[in-house]
């Protein structure tokens, strides 16, 4: 076993002897039609049984996706946004949902999505808001429970659990190098994320209750993001921890 490898093997052994067992969640961005690489996607949740989150885009999302939702075991949707597009100023980061636009308007897009989504989508959608590029107005989200959404979700360690009536599980882990090239980010910095974490965790650093997230973008994965992503579910398959659906992570108090 090479060294991150090995790392996180303490890691997770070191939870153990303190009789404690880490939890995990899997959410996956940018779905808005089936494809091959959503496919391949939802076969790893299927083959090693671990729940899969799919962070799905209401404008544009269509019944191509259904037959996945039917034959993969807790694939949950959540809500990405509305169409995905920045409405930032030139020279600023991507947003969707920051101050650019009127809080009245992106209130009334994202629930016009919720909708689009649970029509589509029934029950196995849940009203968790995963804003694009992982970012948005805080005028916004604490507005967010007046349209009915129950979980947001962004990247990094949450302040707090509850944002104005709203559940916060956000994810810790990237695979992708966005910067360089935008492949595979590498074993060592993607593990050193993952440990970090939950090393953060065990030690009372950060919020010890929030599920640590596993973040994957299934159409921008490359060979290195798709081994990765077979390597870690197999290690983990011989471990004892716990993976989590978004219900059990948004609805369920975690």
């Amino acid at each position: 076993m090479n060294e991150p490898w090995q790392q996180l093997a303490d890691e997770l052994q070191a939870w153990h002897q303190q009789g404690l067992t880490p939890t995990l969640w899997w959410r996956d961005d940018d779905a808005r039609q089936r494809s091959a690489a959503l496919d391949r996607l939802c076969g790893l949740s299927q083959r090693f049984t671990v729940p899969l989150s799919l962070a799905v885009i209401p404008s544009g999302a269509d019944r191509s996706m259904l037959p996945l939702f039917e034959s993969t075991p807790n694939l949950t949707a959540l809500q990405h946004g509305y169409q995905h597009i920045s409405h930032a100023q030139a020279g600023e980061r991507n947003c969707e949902l920051g101050d650019d636009r009127s809080l009245a308007e992106m209130l009334v897009e994202l629930e016009r999505g919720q909708q689009q989504l649970e029509r589509l989508l029934g029950e196995r959608f849940i009203r968790v808001l995963v804003p694009p590029w992982n970012r948005l107005s805080d005028t916004l989200a604490d507005r967010l429970s007046t349209i009915g959404t129950s979980g947001l979700s962004t990247l990094g360690p949450r302040a707090q659990p509850d944002r104005a009536g709203v559940a916060v599980n956000n994810v810790h882990i990237d695979l992708i190098n966005w910067k360089q090239g935008r492949g595979f980010a590498g074993d060592s910095v993607v593990l050193g994320q993952l440990i970090k974490h939950l090393q953060q965790r065990r030690q009372g650093v950060v919020d010890s209750n929030e599920v640590t997230g596993l973040m994957t973008h299934h159409l921008a994965h490359d060979e290195g993001c798709w081994l990765f992503c077979q390597q870690l579910l197999q290690f983990m398959a011989d471990r004892p921890v716990r993976w989590l659906t978004a219900r059990q992570c948004f609805l369920d108090g975690s």
